[in-house]
């Protein structure tokens, strides 16, 4: 197999997806283990989950990557960049361990500034990515914008009823944006 600029592109940011999605297990697995503290809260396992498959979706786009025969180190770096910023929210959502924290209800509403901060920006960046990748400003941009004004109006609010609304919205935006972008299917 020869080594490629994609292919190294490809590695770096499987490597940062995948410690990012073993974060989400451990919480995960923590929530079901009925020997742990920890008790879940709708909203927050809501955007675990809904991150989880985020994940997922950008790793299922690392094909994308493969196909871009000649990389400049600045668009390496721009793509790592979305990696990194949704390990950053996964990061800030997901209690410390070392923290003993068991009011993860709590512990959302005292993130949600820095979360929906660090995803609103992955949403400036997947639009980014969709101009770097040639296909100009799309509908899946459209609803990124949307997305991005959600995660705004999140981050600003501390009232319940906000973001439980606010999370199913985002569960029907990711949705749509799975439908728009042929539902998720590289083609």
């Amino acid at each position: 197999m020869e080594i490629t600029n994609a292919l190294l592109v490809a590695m770096m940011f499987i490597v940062l997806l995948t410690i990012s999605i073993g974060n989400i297990l451990m919480a995960l697995a923590s929530t079901v283990d009925k020997r742990s503290p920890v008790r879940a809260n709708a909203i927050h396992t809501g955007w675990v989950i809904l991150l989880l498959l985020m994940h997922f979706n950008l790793f299922w786009h690392v094909l994308d990557i493969l196909t871009v025969e000649e990389w400049k180190f600045l668009e390496f770096l721009y793509i790592v960049a979305g990696a990194i910023l949704i390990f950053f929210a996964t990061h800030v959502l997901l209690p410390d361990a070392s923290s003993n924290t068991t009011d993860v209800r709590g512990h959302y509403f005292d993130v949600r500034r820095q979360f929906f901060g660090f995803l609103g920006l992955l949403m400036i960046w997947t639009i980014g990515v969709d101009v770097l990748f040639g296909d100009g400003f799309t509908s899946a941009s459209g609803l990124n914008l949307v997305g991005l004004v959600l995660f705004i109006v999140m981050a600003s609010s501390s009232q319940i009823w906000v973001h439980r609304i606010g999370t199913g919205v985002a569960w029907l935006l990711f949705a749509a944006m799975l439908a728009a972008n042929g539902s998720g299917v590289v083609n």
